[in-house]
Order: structure tokens, then sequence, then C-alpha cells
């Protein structure tokens, strides 16, 4: 479960910027996580409740927003649905999936 490293590793960023802003205890944390990255939100969630425990984040609300990949045809640069197989401007089948793999931290919250 690749998703405790990950949150070991989102909890340091949290606490180290929380700290350098004066924050004592955090509320909420927005993340982006791309639908190809690999991550399960569920499973991310869960590890990053149990390694908050009796820390500032302990309790802390963790919205997730799934960010899907932008589908773009390569003849004519249109950014396609995410349901297209061929373009609708030109008629290619060259399309190729850009991003869907970003991790990020948006924001977080607390006092």
């Amino acid at each position: 479960m690749h998703e405790l490293s990950i949150a070991e590793e989102l909890l340091g960023i949290i606490f180290e910027n929380a700290e350098r802003a004066g924050i004592k205890k955090v509320s909420e944390v927005n993340l982006r996580i791309g639908a190809f990255s690999g991550i399960l939100p569920d499973a991310l969630r869960f590890a990053f409740e149990i390694l908050s425990q009796e820390k500032m984040t302990s309790g802390a609300k963790l919205n997730i927003e799934k960010i899907d990949p932008r589908l773009v045809c390569q003849r004519c640069m249109c950014v396609l649905n995410a349901d297209a197989s061929n373009c609708p401007e030109c008629g290619s089948e060259e399309i190729i999936a850009e991003g869907g793999h970003e991790l990020q931290i948006v924001s977080f919250t607390g006092d």
C-alpha cells in the first residue's frame, strides 16, 4: 500500500508549512489527484487518518478532487471530450492523454 508513504510525505509537507505559517491545528486539507496516478483515494484517506492521530492534523477533513486527463488531437491540437475516440474537428484518431498523474496539495486551513 504505497498510499501510506504518500500520506507520510503529504503530512511532512503540511507540518512544515503549517509550522512556518504559525498554524497549530490543521482542520482541512485539499488535494488534487490525477486519475492515472495509481493512488486510491480511500486508502489515502485511511493512511492520512491513521498517521494524523495525536498530531496537528488529527481529525482534519481530507478533500480529494479527482483530475481527469485532457485528451488532445495530435493533428489539429483540439481538446476533446473524455469519451472521444476520434477528433470531431479533423477526424483524426491520433489522440493522446495529457496529465492525469498529478498529486497536488491545493491548500490547507487551520488555527
